[in-house]
């Protein structure tokens, strides 16, 4: 039996593995909701309570960058890191100089497109799943060192999500153009946000512990994404057909 990658890969090797598996395993690849979606046959009440559980998800996420920033030691050898998180942070939350808008802001709009009033989402209240994969999420950027918590983060698949569903929300549920900048711009930001992960994952990747640490966290990161979407799918009573 092969050993595992963290122990037989390092570096950039290992960075590639990990980004290999990420791809073929995310439920953003590989949950059935997702494929509903783009073949349009998960209804569109559905998935308006969806787009209601995720944007406390994504308000969060400006939150968790902060995190993983106040996790990287002020040594000059981490500037070029920390340089990269707070960029992601900075366009995550939208730059307070108002040059561009943040990702929560843009999901607001895309839900408004899809029919729900922007304080209809604002005033809905949370899921269990909802909360416990956002707790999660926080403590895991709050407790890791920074390297660990980058190895976790959902860029790369969700560049292929995005992808995959920008022209199945313009032919199945009609949502208009001017709505969907979400997924237009992660269709190509998150392209950055990957190479960047990836910089950070492979410059760590130095120890076996290290690595395991990292594989596990990415699994995690499985977890907790694959909890927002199963417990709305639970709440709906929806079921992929046969």
């Amino acid at each position: 039996m092969a050993a595992p990658p963290w122990e037989r890969l390092e570096g950039e090797a290992f960075r590639d593995e990990l980004t290999r598996y990420k791809m073929a395993n995310h439920p953003f690849k590989t949950h059935p909701f997702f494929r509903g979606i783009e073949r349009g046959e998960v209804p569109k009440p559905v998935v308006q309570a969806w787009v209601q559980q995720f944007y406390p998800w994504l308000a969060s996420v400006p939150i968790a960058m902060a995190e993983r920033f106040s996790n990287c030691p002020i040594d000059v050898a981490n500037d070029p890191f920390r340089r990269l998180i707070l960029d992601q942070l900075v366009e995550e939350a939208g730059d307070p100089k108002g040059t561009t808008t943040g990702h929560p802001e843009l999901w607001l709009r895309f839900c408004e497109g899809l029919g729900v009033p922007r304080a209809q989402v604002l005033g809905a209240p949370q899921l269990p799943s909802t909360m416990v994969a956002i707790d999660d999420f926080l403590y895991t950027n709050r407790v890791h060192p920074f390297y660990v918590s980058a190895a976790g983060s959902s860029e790369p698949p969700n560049v292929e999500l995005c992808a995959r569903l920008l022209p199945a929300f313009q032919r199945h549920y009609r949502v208009p153009d001017d709505h969907l900048e979400y997924y237009r711009l992660h269709v190509t930001a998150d392209v950055e946000h990957s190479e960047w992960i990836g910089r950070i994952v492979a410059s760590f990747a130095r120890t076996p512990e290290i690595r395991k640490q990292m594989w596990e966290q990415m699994l995690r990161g499985f977890s907790l994404h694959a909890l927002l979407v199963d417990g709305v799918v639970h709440e709906t009573g929806w079921a992929p057909a046969p």
